[in-house]
């Protein structure tokens, strides 16, 4: 085999290691070395309270007998962010600050996630 050929094969192999590294891992720049990267997907820790609270979108009502403190409006979610519903297809850029907002068909808040 080429030296040429090997050197493909061992750049395509470290790509991969990059975008399909478990949660948790990051092969990003600058992390290891006193860098901040944050893991391709990282749980949301700030926003973790929001699991099982049900998310009102912009223009909504609040739902009739749900309490304040079990609603989370969409205007208090900071930007960058997405709303990712059941079946949704997203788009596969890696964005580190962006939040994740996933919802069940009840918009009840199932996870929330950065990337």
């Amino acid at each position: 085999m080429h030296s040429s050929h090997l050197k493909t094969l061992f750049t395509a192999a470290a790509l991969a290691a990059t975008f399909f590294a478990p949660a948790g891992e990051s092969h990003a720049a600058g992390a290891g070395e006193g860098g901040s990267a944050r893991p391709a997907v990282a749980v949301a820790p700030d926003y973790d309270q929001w699991i099982g609270k049900t998310l009102v979108r912009d223009g909504e009502s609040d739902p009739v007998g749900v309490p304040a403190e079990r609603l989370v409006h969409e205007r208090d979610i900071p930007e960058p962010y997405r709303i990712v519903r059941p079946g949704s297809i997203l788009t596969q850029e890696y964005m580190p600050d962006r939040i994740n907002v996933h919802v069940d068909d009840a918009n009840r808040i199932t996870r929330v996630t950065f990337g």
